[in-house]
């Protein structure tokens, strides 16, 4: 069996960062377009595997941040579009949360001055 998108934890958060490099540096309208942009990054998060171990609190996290990003991505809202701000926030939030995915697992890090 295989995966369109990904499946998995960090892999899929991984997958969904990807897009805030690759995309920020481009000139298209998926750079310039909050919705469109969640509508490209927002299809790792679909399989989005969250293990009944985790604290609640960064299970209620990553919730958050799959159902936000879905309905960015694919919830068709004309009203409520997503903006440049719920972008940055999604983005900073994945990187919130693979800090504490590995402090939660005992491992080291460290943030990066150039991230």
């Amino acid at each position: 069996m295989s995966s369109e998108f990904g499946k998995g934890l960090c892999y899929c958060l991984g997958l969904f960062l990807c897009h805030s490099e690759r995309d920020f540096n481009s000139k298209s309208d998926i750079c310039n377009r909050p919705d469109l942009w969640f509508n490209v990054a927002s299809d790792h998060l679909y399989e989005l595997q969250i293990p009944k171990d985790l604290p609640r609190n960064l299970k209620l996290r990553l919730s958050n941040l799959q159902t936000k990003v879905l309905h960015w991505g694919h919830g068709f809202d004309s009203k409520n579009k997503p903006t440049e701000e719920d972008k940055l926030w999604a983005i900073n939030e994945a990187k919130k949360l693979l800090l504490l995915i590995d402090k939660h697992f005992k491992i080291k890090t460290e943030k990066g001055d150039w991230q």
